[in-house]
């Protein structure tokens, strides 16, 4: 039986721009001071921001959190997303 895919919880984001000045970020660059091109972006499925880094967490995802890795101690609220999960009690 193959393995389930682990739930996205965070999505690439297209278009993305980070100002320069504050470091904020916005879907077009008319919204910035000084806007400049971001490399990679994602949208958490949680709150929606916005972040460079795909292992971002939030508060309404620390809500959901049900798993840990046995071997590194990552939390997730998806069992395909760590190498050994252990259901949190």
């Amino acid at each position: 039986m193959p393995a389930k895919k682990a739930k996205k919880h965070a999505k690439k984001a297209a278009g993305v721009y980070v100002c320069a000045t504050c470091g904020k970020t916005a879907q077009g660059a008319y919204h910035l001071c000084s806007p400049v091109k971001a490399k990679e972006m994602y949208v958490c499925a949680f709150c929606g921001e916005t972040s460079g880094d795909p292992r971002h967490v939030c508060a309404p995802m620390v809500t959901e959190m049900k798993y840990v890795c046995k071997n590194c101690g990552r939390v997730t609220p998806f069992r395909g997303a760590v190498c050994q999960p252990k259901p949190i009690k």
